[in-house]
């Protein structure tokens, strides 16, 4: 039988037939290929091909296992700038004590050690992070917070006063960028990140069912928040990255258009960006989400509780809310310069039909009807409640002050950056953020390194490689200091040949020459330092 086999395929017409067959196959692969590489974006095919390298010298057992030794090294790195401080806390528990400790002795270690860490942002050193920090404030949103430590807004029947909160906050908030448009509506969320992710989460279920899109597409700048990337990851939707104009660091309005497709559902903008604090050019983006009838994002996470009051005091503020008609959702922080404690965001749509994608709706599970408005089921009552204290307490008289002090401090640090030799701004400090790269054979990253040792602790970016200062309340009168510094510390990466050879310098400088492959293991063993005990 296996014989007859053999010898049918040496029969001529049969063999014909087979090498016909796949000639066919190699041409359909060439042509499938071909599409592939046709549709992927530059940024695409370079991530994909530098992956697959990596992959495949990473086989080789002499590369592997010397790979294998540099993550070993560069975690005892991680270990000894991380872990050092925190093993020297107290005894590491990593069982339940037998015993239980008393009150008193918590508090005491608790007060100890939160005295020593408060004071670098006491002393207003530290870029964002700390928006407000001032202590009658901070005590009246512990004290609201802790009025409902245990309440949860997933019962709204033993907690109805949560719920007017939580509702009142959306209000309060979508009043600030409705432009008058009473359709605006959103949800309280744990994060700028929870906003971003569920915005595109609507997007995604609305433009999908409405055009029967079966794979979506996501356009933003290479500057957008790392949220996107997240939310992409999630629900399998291509993620295209264009690049931003390299004068004005906002993305490049030309590169979105042609990045447009029949799969397209949403463009990113951001009202700022996080890295160079630049506005992106919403009212062109605007007029293309309206022309191709597709959904158009604003992050406005830091500029949210900034730019409104900006424009009301006079500034030259571009339009970037609801009164442009394209504008489709925004995200906005109230732990940002809402003043509000770590955890509370709002997310704000155009219409309540893109509202209602956002919902998780489960009518046949066996506990029951079950829905969500938010990712998570239980919530922080506290945290809603102290986010609608800190918003009640401040007032928009408030709001104003603080964002005149803000935006001056702002102005005044680039102004004094700009006239350091060695350094360059970038972006024109639009808002609350000051960026500058080096020149002249500075490297910006060392600058920041050598500021660290003076107590500061600035933000580092790459692509381009910069940093930045995000201005806050802790800030105001504190430009001169940190100008000061600056000058020093350029001065001493000027004069100091090893300056470039440690710290966010030897880091970035060895990442910036490496694909995302062997960058992405590093950065997972970041997480098992910070994880681990």
């Amino acid at each position: 039988y296996i014989i007859d086999i053999i010898s049918l395929f040496h029969n001529k017409k049969i063999e014909k037939l087979v090498n016909d067959l796949v000639d066919i196959l190699i041409v359909i692969t060439i042509y499938q290929i071909f599409i592939k590489l046709y549709t992927l974006t530059y940024s695409e095919i370079k991530y994909t091909i530098s992956n697959s390298v990596f992959n495949y010298i990473k086989l080789i057992p002499y590369v592997n296992n010397l790979f294998n030794n540099e993550l070993v090294k560069t975690k005892k790195t991680f270990e000894n700038d991380l872990k050092t401080k925190t093993r020297a806390i107290s005894q590491t528990l990593t069982a339940l004590p037998a015993k239980g400790k008393s009150s008193e002795e918590i508090v005491s270690l608790m007060k100890s050690l939160i005295h020593k860490e408060n004071q670098i942002w006491l002393d207003g050193k530290i870029s964002g992070a700390i928006y407000h920090g001032i202590e009658s404030h901070q005590q009246l949103l512990n004290q609201a917070f802790g009025f409902y430590s245990i309440s949860n807004p997933l019962h709204p029947d033993i907690w109805p006063s949560v719920m007017k909160y939580e509702s009142e906050i959306i209000a309060m908030t979508a009043s600030l960028v409705s432009n008058g448009l009473d359709t605006v509506c959103g949800s309280t969320t744990s994060g700028g990140t929870e906003s971003i992710i569920l915005a595109i989460k609507s997007h995604r279920d609305y433009y999908c069912k409405k055009y029967n899109i079966k794979h979506p597409e996501l356009i933003c700048s290479i500057s957008a928040h790392a949220a996107v990337d997240k939310a992409c990851d999630l629900m399998g939707i291509r993620l295209i990255k264009v690049a931003m104009n390299p004068n004005t660091y906002k993305v490049n309005t030309k590169l979105v258009k042609q990045a447009i497709s029949s799969n397209t559902i949403m463009i990113y903008s951001s009202a700022p960006s996080y890295p160079q604090g630049v506005i992106d050019p919403i009212s062109e983006l605007s007029q293309l989400a309206v022309r191709f009838n597709i959904g158009l994002h604003v992050d406005c996470c830091l500029g949210g509780f900034i730019l409104p009051f900006a424009k009301k005091l006079g500034y030259n503020v571009p339009v970037f809310d609801f009164s442009l008609p394209g504008v489709t959702s925004m995200s906005l922080d109230t732990h940002k310069y809402g003043y509000a404690l770590k955890g509370t965001s709002v997310v704000l749509y155009r219409t309540n039909e893109l509202r209602q994608s956002q919902y998780f709706c489960y009518s046949d599970w066996s506990g029951g009807l079950y829905t969500t408005p938010t990712i998570a089921g239980s919530r922080s009552g506290g945290l809603i409640a102290q986010c609608w204290a800190s918003l009640v307490a401040l007032g928009e008289e408030n709001y104003l002050k603080y964002t005149k002090d803000i935006l001056d401090t702002t102005r005044y640090i680039a102004e004094g950056v700009s006239r350091i030799p060695g350094l360059k701004v970038i972006g024109n400090a639009e808002v609350m953020i000051v960026c500058f790269v080096g020149v002249d054979g500075i490297n910006v990253y060392a600058v920041s390194d050598k500021m660290s040792k003076k107590g500061w602790q600035l933000n580092s970016h790459q692509h381009p490689a910069c940093v930045h200062i995000c201005c806050t309340v802790c800030h105001i009168n504190k430009a001169d200091e940190l100008l000061a510094d600056l000058r020093e510390s350029v001065e001493a990466v000027r004069s100091d040949p090893l300056a470039n050879k440690g710290g966010n310098a030897a880091i970035y400088g060895m990442t910036s020459s490496l694909p995302n492959g062997p960058v992405n293991e590093l950065l997972k063993i970041y997480n098992d330092v910070v994880l681990d005990i």
